[in-house]
């Protein structure tokens, strides 16, 4: 049986020390091809990357988009993604295609996942576990921290576990709980970012198999620093209307909504951030019963080493530089911390 071959497909908007972390990360995996999308420029990272093997670099520019879909520039970072996707998923020379976030790090051999998957399956879903910090965690690096995972059965737990800030999770988590995956590419899928889409209104013999990653799981960082977050949520609620339902669930919606109403007051922020995003040791102690929760740490310094980068991983240093790619975005939104 042939050893299946798979590249990885981003589109990236961070400061300089996720994006290579990310990249050190990707190709300590082995993957036949890493394809980054910098939906604007990063002339450091890029310059970083340059002459790395396997990893193709795109500047998602004007010229860029006037070649794409529409020839213009997508509103939504999530259409830009999903048309980057596409773009790889119809082109790429591998047999699967993963497509990730820059804050989100595959663990677990993935050609041993695939190479067992019958003919039949269209992509394989891979779990994922969120990044949180335990109860009296300093974080120093971007990185530190431990990692919960969805409770699909959240509705039973969730007021003795969360409280009063249970509206804000959905499945246990902040970000997504759905997962991310891997498209089997030469299929005739409908490309989406989280897996293709499961139906189409205008074919009704369209369908899709699904398998579930066993062994290999998805580490999300739904925000670096408080930082980070604060931003994430902020973009969300600055985003332009869309026709149709919303695009985020109520969670999501009840976040960035708390964010942009206590973005002024640096002291909320901070707090609400703690409590989203730091286990109580009550929290701390049911979670550790269970198998909810992934105490094991992550840390990209040897894959950065391996490549020969330098990189400033601390909090402060990636703050700094978030602060001034988006100053502006910072002070419209009234952003204090």
């Amino acid at each position: 049986m042939k050893t299946p071959t798979w590249a990885i497909v981003a589109t990236v908007d961070e400061p300089t020390p996720l994006v290579l972390a990310f990249v050190a990360h990707c190709l300590s995996l082995r993957p036949a091809a890493l394809y980054l999308f910098f939906d604007r420029p990063n002339p450091a990272a890029q310059a970083a990357l340059q002459g790395i093997d396997k990893v193709h670099v795109t500047l998602c520019d004007d010229a860029f988009w006037l070649g794409a879909r529409n020839a213009r520039r997508p509103k939504l970072h999530v259409w830009r993604q999903r048309q980057n996707v596409e773009r790889v998923f119809l082109t790429t020379d591998a047999d699967w295609l993963v497509a990730i976030d820059c804050d989100e790090y595959l663990q677990g051999d993935l050609v041993q996942a695939l190479s067992g998957l019958p003919d039949e399956v269209d992509f394989l879903r891979i779990p994922v576990a969120e990044r949180v910090l335990p109860p009296d965690m300093e974080p120093k690096s971007i990185f530190d921290g431990i990692f919960r995972r969805p409770i699909f059965q959240f509705h039973q737990v969730s007021a003795d576990l969360y409280g009063k800030d249970a509206d804000f999770y959905k499945d246990g988590l902040t970000g997504h709980s759905v997962g991310k995956s891997a498209f089997r590419v030469g299929r005739d899928l409908a490309i989406s970012i989280h897996g293709p889409l499961p139906s189409l209104p205008d074919r009704p013999d369209y369908k899709v198999t699904e398998a579930k990653a066993q062994s290999v799981e998805l580490l999300h960082f739904d925000g670096m620093t408080e930082l980070h977050y604060a931003l994430k949520l902020l973009r969300r609620m600055a985003e332009p209307p869309t026709a149709g339902r919303p695009r985020h669930g109520a969670p999501r919606i009840a976040q960035f909504e708390k964010m942009a109403e206590i973005a002024a007051r640096p002291a909320a922020v901070m707090r609400l951030v703690d409590r989203l995003k730091r286990l109580r040791p009550r929290q701390y102690r049911a979670l550790r019963q269970t198998d909810y929760l992934r105490e094991a740490p992550f840390d990209p310094s040897a894959s950065l080493a391996d490549l020969g980068l330098v990189v400033d991983v601390s909090r402060a240093a990636f703050d700094a530089e978030l602060r001034a790619r988006d100053k502006d975005f910072i002070a419209k939104m009234g952003l204090s911390i």
